[in-house]
């Protein structure tokens, strides 16, 4: 049934992904990105569409990269540490995130909508463990690094509510909002990206939080 419902919004993004070369984009921080369009996850659909090219401009940075949550596999990015506790493939290990040796540092850690289910979709259940996730990779950033990790607003409400009340040390909380279907998204102030409603329906988000490290 959501593969049905997803056919208007699917025909729609077309002509997105035929004219994805001749502009349409979305500014974060005074840079413009192009949107992202791939047929894997039907990316113009969600918030793939933004997170991807963001993730891109981190991974530039080069040097030891940590992923948290096998994404970008997906889209053609190898070759980095990958970890994602169930998705099985070539070189990603399957251990949980709150597992990871807390001395180990990279230059770059990125997490694409992966710590909003930690403790909602594994065991132990406890929706707090995706706080603790996000406070992990924080101190997993080395000296000079960067982090990026991106969170679904309404997907786990305990760890939103943290991430605005500034539990996470160390990190800057920006946020963006989808103002349309399909590839259309603005920056917004993480309490605006925070008052978007999830999806539940087509499983994507309307509002993103966007945690980056070292906090400026």
């Amino acid at each position: 049934m959501r593969r049905l419902r997803q056919v208007p919004a699917f025909l729609a993004g077309l002509p997105h992904t035929v004219l994805r070369g001749r502009g349409g984009g979305f500014e974060f921080d005074g840079r413009r990105y192009p949107y992202f369009h791939h047929r894997y996850n039907l990316t113009w659909l969600n918030e793939r569409a933004v997170e991807v090219p963001l993730a891109r401009r981190a991974l530039g940075r080069g040097g030891r990269v940590l992923e948290v949550g096998n994404v970008l596999f997906h889209y053609g990015h190898r070759g980095h540490e990958v970890v994602d506790k169930y998705e099985r493939g070539p070189g990603v290990r399957n251990v949980d995130v709150l597992d990871l040796d807390p001395a180990a540092r990279w230059d770059v850690v990125i997490s694409i909508s992966t710590v909003e289910h930690v403790g909602v979709d594994d065991e132990p259940r406890d929706p707090r463990r995706g706080v603790d996730a996000v406070r992990l990779l924080a101190g997993a950033v080395a000296p000079g690094g960067e982090l990026l990790v991106t969170v679904p607003v309404g997907y786990n409400p305990v760890l939103d509510r943290a991430l605005l009340a500034g539990e996470v040390p160390g990190v800057r909380v920006d946020g963006l909002v989808r103002t349309a279907r399909g590839p259309h998204w603005r920056q917004a102030s993480p309490q605006e990206a925070a008052a978007a409603s999830y999806d539940h329906a087509e499983t994507t988000a309307r509002g993103l939080l966007v945690v980056r490290g070292p906090a400026s």
